[in-house]
């Protein structure tokens, strides 16, 4: 099989199957686009047709090439049926093929290449086929039988009727496509045209068809205009169909804005025919608005409501040409939305002055007024639970609900306990939908006709919005209504919450300015009283034997004690009181601790050791000398040791330093352990002057912690006793130490003021542990150790 022609005619039949089997490939990657199906099984069965007559031309031997050729004239056959199915899902026509046409129109050319295919089994083939040598190309050839022209001519009559379908959506004037419209039928008219020509004047060879190779034609100009331009993406479907089954409005606009064609949506927009009209009757001003993109809002004659909210969207309309003729105007109902927007926005401007209103009675008049004003409801009430009356009373009312109930504007209208659905409302805490099928009941009054929303609020009332429409309410407004319950509800909590607040700070006002009155009498009756004791005191002394000078010298003393002890009291009086800016201090409490222990030791016949971390600087006040010394002198004071022991070390924790004070005292019971730090424990059970319960004061006042730790105080001289539980080196921790808080509260020893009650005066191991943690201090000036 050779000849000077055969190369060419490979060559090109090869080209255009690659083309047609590479548009599948890409028709399959965009399968989701509407007719992209379509146009891909013609691409693959024209590729196919293509390389298989290809095969024929190249085949080694007279028996494959018959194969080859049986093939593709079976494939061939399928063409003209694709190119149909192709051209009416392109036009927008799919639903005109039903399975009973698809079939009826499918048959007769699938059965004849049946026919043809097996005809080497049954040996009755309707257009035999023989091998034909001309122009130096031998290959097998179809003969022209009666079957065989009826073939062909079914096959041009589906091909036919596909280019009817594409040449009427050429012309149709709603076509926005047009120009890639006719590149699309011109592309297609190569290999038909061709194939007829071929037929009438002959080609090169009786067996080889020029229609695979001007495929390729085909394949390049449809590739261009399905995939290059996207047009498979919005063409698929015939605008006439897509714009009157759109619920948004559509119009056609030419080129001085007068409306040349609109869909039955668009026409209910105005009274009367639209088409001829100016674009402006739909709405004034609308041609001017057409390229800002603006939404417009339309007076609609034809709709359920009044006025409707559209987004404009402008398509302009070429010819095949590129020129424009006119502009396509798509209007997107957003009534809802803006509706929903506006909404909102006003609901941010209601929440705003929620934030500022200052009672109840303000709150009640926003919910009230945005209820009616904004959410679009003629009826709105707001019902506070009054304790005192044990009913729901009005707080706020609109003036055309209380109309409508007959109730007076200026009174307030009361619902007992258990009378109808607003009392259940607030004691089930469930929102109550009511749609006008049933009188609307609010109390002693009625009425009908109406559809409601009653909305708990809580502990504090219910909220009731009505409107005089009977159809009820659609998910956005019960959504818009629980929004503005909610929001009233925290509103009226945030009221409720500031009135205690007010009312606590003037009460807090009030007593700390008693505190500081009769703290200032106390201490200037005290110290002018000590100071006429002291001095009768020393005028008597020089005049009164040895032994009467020493009880004058002790009552000197208790004098000065007292003296001091007032000052301590305005000390701490000021400490309470202040602001914990005001309060706090950077103290040296490594220097504080070291002083104690000697003064401690100097007071008293006992050993003091101390192990004490330098530069421990916390935050604290002049006090916190007072602080440490309270369990230091108590450590002694209740020690029924022969030889008193105390030891005083220190733990930095991270953020926090512990300070142990461990005695070898006959420690504490369970009892003791949860009181010692109560206020009723008298003084004169624990340290001299103001006792644990100070301490523990104090401490809380420095944001610290104290309590006692389970374990064994200060060992015996012989060993035989030592430092137990968490008191160990290293062993202690903040978060693991059980024992009693400075509130006297046992606790289990997952937190800081933990410690056991093991360790007492009935028999357990002798010794107390107190742990008294303070925050290592920021940046502050400095309170030196004697403060």
């Amino acid at each position: 099989m050779a000849g000077e022609a055969l190369g060419p005619v490979v060559g090109a039949t090869a080209v255009g199957g690659v083309v047609e089997l590479a548009l599948a490939a890409v028709a399959y990657r965009n399968r989701e686009r509407p007719g992209a199906r379509a146009f891909g099984w013609l691409s693959l069965a024209a590729g196919g047709w293509a390389l298989l007559q290809v095969a024929v031309l190249t085949a080694p031997s007279p028996a494959a090439a018959s194969a080859a050729h049986a093939l593709a004239g079976a494939v061939s056959s399928q063409v003209p049926m694709l190119w149909l199915v192709f051209a009416a899902v392109y036009t927008g026509h799919r639903e005109r093929l039903t399975p009973g046409r698809l079939v009826a129109l499918w048959t007769p050319l699938t059965a004849y290449a049946l026919v043809q295919l097996t005809a080497p089994v049954h040996g009755a083939p309707l257009a035999p086929v023989r091998t034909v040598t001309e122009n130096g190309i031998t290959a097998p050839a179809t003969a022209e039988t009666l079957p065989f022209a009826l073939y062909s001519l079914v096959a041009y009559a589906l091909v036919l009727a596909g280019y009817v379908l594409l040449i009427a959506f050429l012309l149709d004037s709603r076509n926005v496509y047009r120009a890639e419209t006719g590149a699309l039928v011109l592309g297609g008219l190569f290999p038909t045209a061709g194939a007829v020509m071929v037929s009438v004047a002959g080609g090169v060879h009786p067996g080889v068809s020029v229609a695979p190779v001007l495929f390729a034609v085909h394949g390049v100009v449809a590739g261009l205009v399905l995939f290059r331009y996207n047009f498979v993406g919005v063409a698929p479907v015939a605008t006439d169909l897509l714009a009157e089954r759109l619920d948004d409005p559509v119009v056609v606009l030419d080129d001085e804005g007068a409306v040349i064609d609109h869909n039955p949506a668009a026409g209910r927009l105005v009274d009367g025919d639209l088409s001829g009209r100016h674009v402006d009757a739909v709405a004034d001003g609308f041609a001017a608005r057409l390229d800002d993109g603006a939404q417009v809002t339309v007076d609609a004659p034809g709709d359920d409501r009044e006025v409707s909210t559209f987004s404009v969207g402008v398509t302009t309309v070429d010819d095949q040409y590129g020129a424009t003729k006119g502009r396509l105007v798509h209007l997107r109902d957003v009534t809802d939305q803006q509706r929903r927007l506006d909404q909102l926005t006003a609901m941010q401007a209601a929440t705003q002055q929620f934030i500022g209103a200052r009672t109840a009675a303000e709150v009640a008049d926003i919910a009230v007024r945005f209820a009616g004003d904004v959410h679009g409801q003629a009826y709105a009430a707001l019902f506070r639970y009054d304790e005192g009356a044990d009913a729901l009373v009005s707080e706020a009312v609109t003036d055309r609900l209380a109309t409508q109930l007959g109730a007076d504007p200026d009174e307030s209208i009361r619902v007992p306990r258990d009378s109808g659905p607003l009392w259940t409302t607030y004691e089930d805490e469930e929102r109550r939908t009511f749609e006008g099928e049933r009188d609307l009941v609010v109390g002693p009054y009625a009425f009908g006709s109406a559809s409601a929303l009653f909305l708990p609020l809580g502990d504090h009332g219910v909220l009731v919005i009505g409107t005089e429409e009977a159809d009820g309410y659609t998910e956005t407004d019960e959504q818009l209504g629980e929004i503005l319950a909610r929001t009233t509800e925290t509103a009226l909590t945030r009221v409720e919450h500031e009135e205690q607040l007010r009312a606590s700070r003037a009460a807090v006002e009030r007593r700390n300015q008693q505190i500081e009155f009769f703290n200032g009498v106390l201490r200037h009756n005290i110290r002018n009283a000590m100071l006429v004791v002291d001095g009768h005191a020393a005028h008597l002394q020089s005049r009164v034997n040895a032994d009467d000078a020493e009880k004058l010298e002790t009552i000197r003393t208790w004098c000065s004690d007292l003296t001091d002890m007032t000052e301590k009291i305005r000390a701490v009086n000021d400490a309470v009181t202040a602001s914990e800016d005001e309060r706090l201090e950077r103290v040296d409490l490594s220097a504080v601790l070291r002083e104690q222990a000697r003064e401690l030791s100097d007071r008293y016949d006992v050993t003091v050791e101390v192990d004490v971390a330098d530069d421990l600087t916390v935050a604290a006040n002049e006090l916190v000398a007072d602080v440490v010394e309270g369990p230091l002198s108590n450590a002694v004071e209740h020690n029924d040791s022969a030889r008193p022991r105390v030891r005083v070390t220190t733990d930095p924790l991270g953020e926090w330093v512990q300070v142990r004070i461990a005695d070898n005292g006959p420690g504490l019971s369970e009892e003791m352990r949860t009181q010692v730090f109560q206020r009723e424990m008298a003084t004169s059970q624990t340290a001299h002057g103001f006792g644990l319960y100070f301490v523990s004061v104090m401490m809380d006042l420095y944001n610290g912690n104290v309590w006692f730790e389970d374990g064994e105080g200060v060992g015996s001289p012989d060993g035989s006793c030592t430092d137990g539980g968490s008191a160990d080196e290293g062993s202690s921790d903040r978060e693991s130490t059980d024992g009693v808080t400075s509130d006297g509260v046992p606790t289990d020893g997952d937190g800081p003021d933990g410690g056991s009650a093991d360790a007492g005066g009935d028999g357990g191991p002798r010794g107390t542990v107190v742990v008294l943690e303070f925050r290592l201090a920021e940046e502050a000036p400095q309170v030196s150790a004697d403060g």
